[in-house]
């Protein structure tokens, strides 16, 4: 039976009857249909439940991609689409930099695809309540554009299954449900850690695995600026609201083990390595020796230890780790200029102290931290790696 291509606005709740779920629902029953994706960055069980009466009859046919390790997709989620007999896939980028975040509802057979394409994740407020732009298309494969258009997602997704097998995976047990959220790469529904899509869970920043091998554009570079002074901690504590990032004002690309303690059996100390590490204020090299002591920590309450020569001061740290904010440390600063000499041309170490557990991961290594100033003087500085 012919058909004619046709395109079909959503745009949830300011047009009068428009609800992602209805059309969702719609799409599942389409008599036709030998194949449905669902791709959504996001996913709770309310979402899932919404249309789970439709996906019933087709779920043999159905594949779901669900974002994982993004702060909102909780295992309730999961369990719902597994309980309903779909191939589950998550998406674990496994780095801040990314997100898995395709909103993509795809019905289709030999010669037709359904698609709906848009904002909404498959969550009850991306379904029902959210303001939501979408759109309903229609496609005949007769036509070669309908054809490449509907190709491009199916072979898009299958590339992202066959070659990134580590970052997107079978989900195929309820036990394995349970081991993604003690890992923080699901949330609990029950009793939820986590505030936006970056995640400030108190789990999931431990991963042994590099970022997903995807082209990436970096942001531009702001312009470091002087810190204004952060107010001084007491003692190391774990909050649920993430921390807010201020001015950057240095970054160390590609982290090697020695900065992350993976040093086995060396004499390596505890300490993050203030390097010049290519870094350029105002379009000039850092010079490492002034920087950090007079510049971006000048300050703090610096003390001077005579049995060691050296200045120290403790300094107030948020820790974000590929993604995840996993809470505050009150660490402390090394700074002693004889080091230049023979320690890797560096006068100023930051001990990890209580972050250690945190930051001695393979996963980490080969990865860029950022330091960033305090947003305002009752923030913390901001260390994220990612």
């Amino acid at each position: 039976m012919e058909f004619m291509a046709q395109v079909r606005p959503i745009f949830q709740p300011i047009v009068a009857g428009h609800k992602h779920a209805d059309q969702l629902i719609s799409l599942a029953g389409e008599p036709w249909m030998t194949d449905l994706l669902i791709s959504s960055a996001f996913a709770n069980s309310a979402g899932v439940s919404a249309v789970s009466a439709a996906l019933v009859p087709v779920a043999g046919n159905t594949r779901a991609f669900i974002g994982v390790r993004n702060g909102s997709t909780t295992a309730q989620a999961a369990a719902a689409l597994l309980k309903l007999g779909i191939q589950l896939y998550g998406v674990d980028t496994a780095t801040r930099s990314r997100i898995f975040h395709p909103k993509v509802y795809l019905a289709s057979t030999a010669n037709r695809s359904r698609a709906i394409i848009g904002s909404a994740n498959l969550t009850h407020p991306g379904l029902y309540n959210n303001i939501e732009a979408g759109a309903d298309l229609e496609l005949d494969h007769a036509d070669a554009s309908d054809k490449a258009f509907v190709d491009g997602f199916l072979d898009g997704f299958a590339d992202l299954v066959a070659n990134h097998p580590l970052h997107c995976f079978p989900i195929t047990s309820g036990r394995q449900i349970v081991d993604l959220l003690k890992q923080g790469l699901l949330e609990d529904e029950r009793n939820p850690k986590t505030q936006t899509a970056y995640g400030a869970g108190k789990q999931g920043a431990q991963t042994s695995k590099s970022p997903i091998a995807l082209p990436l554009t970096a942001p531009p570079k702001k312009k470091a600026r002087k810190p204004k002074p952060p107010v001084a901690g007491g003692g190391q504590t774990t909050v649920s609201a993430p921390p807010t990032f201020g001015q950057l004002v240095w970054v160390k690309p590609n982290l090697p083990s020695s900065d992350l303690q993976l040093n086995q059996g060396s004499n390596v100390p505890g300490v993050l390595r203030l390097t010049q590490a290519g870094y350029q204020v105002n379009g000039q090299t850092i010079d490492q020796k002034t920087y950090f002591r007079n510049q971006v920590f000048a300050q703090l309450n610096w003390t001077y230890d005579a049995a060691k020569q050296k200045d120290v001061a403790d300094v107030p740290i948020s820790l974000v780790i590929a993604g995840v904010y996993v809470g505050d440390f009150d660490l402390s600063l090394s700074h002693k200029p004889a080091w230049a000499a023979g320690q890797g041309n560096y006068t100023t170490g930051l001990h990890w102290g209580g972050a250690t557990g945190h930051i001695k991961q393979q996963g980490l290594r080969g990865r860029d931290l950022r330091l960033y100033e305090p947003a305002n003087p009752q923030s913390r500085f901001v260390i994220e790696i990612n």
